[in-house]
């Protein structure tokens, strides 16, 4: 009887030694998003996420750890128009493939939003997201082709897109250019002329003209009715550009020194700029415009 005692104590103790064994030697599993910066936008620092959780098939837990970041997130925010990318990668394991499952368990991604790969071990989730919302992805890894074999632990990634909450500028360009050209400076920036009509965004802005076509400075001018010795040009102005900064400056030659006009022959309203300028002797004039981005 003592023998058999024994015995069983001996098996429930080696039992307990090899249960302890397993739990500081689980089988761990690593899948990495890293967050990527592209183009002159300003983005959020690279970002990983961290869980724990059972693999479905070996019972054994399986650790997801995070790389390039000390602070783990699962929220991504983003504005409409702003490009994005973010990186999937194994730490332990090369990964062959991927699924993408959103809040509704289709692979639908969020319009504007593209999956690719992985490719060499790598799979990227990125583009310039054109709908605002708040999007949950899961995502889960894979061993081999075609979402076979052994898989990481699945996680959501929530991307928030939000409505670009910016300058009347801002939201002027967004009418006449898509998403992708308005994450371009070159096209959309207050210095550039897309449709080179020779007025800038900036401009075409103030003046609430066309910058994806062709237009002429707008205006009128003659003898001011009020006096006979006076010139007047009216300017229609936007609306939207009350916090544009808008005057007129004067040269006595087009190679000369511009200097702005005295207040006393410039008046400005919300929707309109005026000039009076003596018609006596001989200047060149010429709009100036300053807004904030």
């Amino acid at each position: 009887m003592n023998y058999r005692i024994a015995y069983e104590r001996a098996v429930n103790v080696t039992a307990s030694g090899l249960a302890m064994v397993v739990q500081r030697l689980p089988l761990i599993k690593n899948f990495t998003p890293i967050f990527g910066v592209t183009g002159g936008s300003h983005f959020a620092a690279p970002l990983a996420v961290t869980f724990v959780g059972t693999h479905a098939l070996s019972g054994q837990s399986i650790m997801l750890q995070q790389t390039n970041t000390s602070e783990p997130t699962d929220v991504v925010e983003v504005e409409v128009g702003e490009p994005s990318q973010r990186e999937f990668k194994a730490i332990r394991h090369n990964i062959l493939s991927f699924e993408i499952l959103n809040e509704n368990g289709t692979t639908e991604l969020p319009p504007g939003v593209v999956a690719i790969g992985p490719q060499s071990g790598i799979g990227t989730i990125g583009g310039i997201p054109e709908e605002a919302g708040t999007f949950t992805l899961t995502i889960t890894g894979y061993r081999g082709q075609n979402q076979s074999s052994s898989q990481t632990v699945p996680f959501d990634l929530t991307l928030v897109v939000e409505d670009p909450v910016g300058s009347p500028f801002k939201i002027f360009m967004s009418d006449h250019f898509a998403a992708e050209e308005l994450a371009n400076p070159a096209i959309t920036g207050p210095t550039a002329d897309p449709d080179l009509d020779g007025i800038d965004n900036a401009m075409e802005f103030v003046l609430d003209l066309n910058p994806s076509a062709f237009d002429v400075m707008p205006g009128t001018i003659g003898v001011d009715s009020n006096n006979p010795q006076m010139l007047r040009y009216e300017i229609p102005l936007n609306g939207l550009a009350t916090e544009a900064t808008v005057g007129f400056e004067e040269s006595e030659s087009l190679q000369g020194e511009w200097q702005p006009t005295l207040g006393k022959f410039v008046e400005r309203t919300d929707t309109m700029i005026v000039l009076t300028a003596p018609l006596a002797g001989k200047k060149f004039y010429r709009l100036k415009v300053t807004i904030e981005e």
